[in-house]
């Protein structure tokens, strides 16, 4: 993996506001790397990747991830919010001689970055909760998540999914149950 291959090609799909988020999320990924202990360096491809897809055509998406995964199969999945993740592994997997990614950890950061999975692996979750907490963000409470997650990266990612939650039900919107199954699977392993 040549992280400055990535940075320029991931640069060149993206605008220039989605990209200075992309780096910001990828400081922070390596911070929390640091902290709890994981590689760095894949860290970091997994925060570059991670929306790599985010421009793409919905239609795009849908033929990259198309069978593939059961959690995009009926409609409430098909909006670039959710699909994005999914259909930015699949595009990293599939250009493997650009980007020299395989490390299901690494594409697993890209693929549930927006709404989690049960079980994610300990890299998975710091570029979750990277793209929440990174400096850019201004949510409500996003200072106490950024405090928790220095701490305890579970607890960090609980809190941010609990706020989650509540602003997607203030909103009446739907609730993709990955995100139910992510809060659960923090919770099984008190």
């Amino acid at each position: 993996m040549d992280i400055e291959k990535i940075k320029a090609n991931v640069k060149s799909h993206l605008d220039e506001k989605r990209y200075a988020h992309v780096e910001r999320v990828a400081k922070c990924a390596k911070r929390l790397a640091k902290i709890y202990g994981e590689n760095e360096e894949d860290v970091e491809v997994s925060a570059y990747l991670h929306d790599i897809a985010k421009f793409f055509e919905l239609s795009r998406m849908i033929d990259l991830v198309k069978g593939k995964y059961p959690e995009v199969r009926d409609e409430m999945s098909h909006s670039t919010a959710v699909l994005h993740g999914f259909a930015g592994a699949e595009f990293v997997k599939n250009n493997y001689d650009i980007y020299g990614v395989d490390n299901e950890d690494i594409l697993d950061g890209v693929r549930y970055h927006t709404i989690g999975s049960g079980n994610m692996s300990t890299l998975a979750k710091i570029v979750y909760l990277a793209d929440a907490i990174e400096d850019g963000r201004n949510w409500e409470g996003v200072e106490k998540a950024r405090k928790l997650a220095e701490e305890n990266l579970d607890e960090a990612i609980k809190y941010e999914i609990d706020t989650k939650l509540e602003y997607l039900i203030s909103k009446d919107n739907i609730i993709h149950p990955n995100i139910i199954l992510f809060r659960n699977s923090l919770i099984y392993k008190k």
